[in-house]
């Protein structure tokens, strides 16, 4: 697993990584699909800033059928000097709550996560969860960390719905058969009847957006927590 492992490695990619271009060389199925999108493993040329040497790294990544990539397409990676497998694609403009980059929430716990929140949400992303959910993908999530924000849903999102409801910070694994767990991070409503229902490894009935789905996450709270 290279040099570092589990979130010392995403730790070390936040603190020593360099961003850097590089390009699409090589795109292959895995013959994995979730809700008809593919997951595929990604080879990209990556070509350092500093001049040195390129090299090629590869990832396996779920990809929207409506936005295939193809070969020849530049992409931006994030990438550790000492270890070039520990990576990420995008890193340099994925947007994330507060201005922070993927790999800052990656390394956040929910609590820290939750308490920037607290903080100031002015910088905080609102998306229709009644809207990922009657068109999004449907997946399971298995519940990682979880913590409330201190805010409700009046405060956030004013006009929406339960507005006494909290909103809490979740941190997901979404299983993929015959491939490594999406990792997700999202922001969600808790109905009051289902707060003390809430346990780290509990199964969720959930809505994600195929283009985005380590944030764009909704919970079905009709039919979650699913039995065991």
């Amino acid at each position: 697993m290279g040099l570092f492992g589990g979130r010392k490695r995403k730790q070390r990619l936040q603190e020593a990584g360099v961003n850097a271009p590089a390009e699409i060389i090589s795109l292959r199925d895995t013959g994995v699909t979730v809700n008809n999108n593919p997951r595929v493993v990604l080879t990209l040329r990556v070509n350092p800033a500093d001049g040195s040497s390129p090299f090629e790294v590869s990832k396996k990544q779920l990809i929207s059928r409506v936005s295939l990539p193809r070969v020849g397409d530049p992409v931006t990676v994030r990438y550790d000097p000492e270890d070039h497998d520990n990576f990420e694609i995008g890193a340099a403009s994925a947007g994330a709550a507060n201005g922070a980059g993927a790999a800052d929430l990656d390394a956040a716990d929910a609590g820290e996560i939750a308490s920037a929140v607290r903080a100031d949400d002015s910088g905080v992303q609102q998306g229709s969860a009644a809207e990922l959910l009657a068109k999004g993908q449907r997946m399971t999530a298995v519940m990682r960390e979880f913590s409330p924000t201190g805010k409700t849903v009046g405060e956030t999102t004013p006009g929406r719905p339960d507005p006494d409801d909290p909103v809490y910070v979740f941190k997901f694994e979404m299983p993929i058969e015959g491939g490594s767990p999406i990792e997700a991070i999202c922001m969600n409503r808790v109905p009051m009847a289902k707060v003390d229902q809430l346990r780290i490894g509990e199964r969720l009935n959930v809505a994600v957006n195929p283009a985005n789905p380590t944030r764009e996450v909704a919970i079905d709270w009709e039919s979650s927590p699913l039995p065991a």
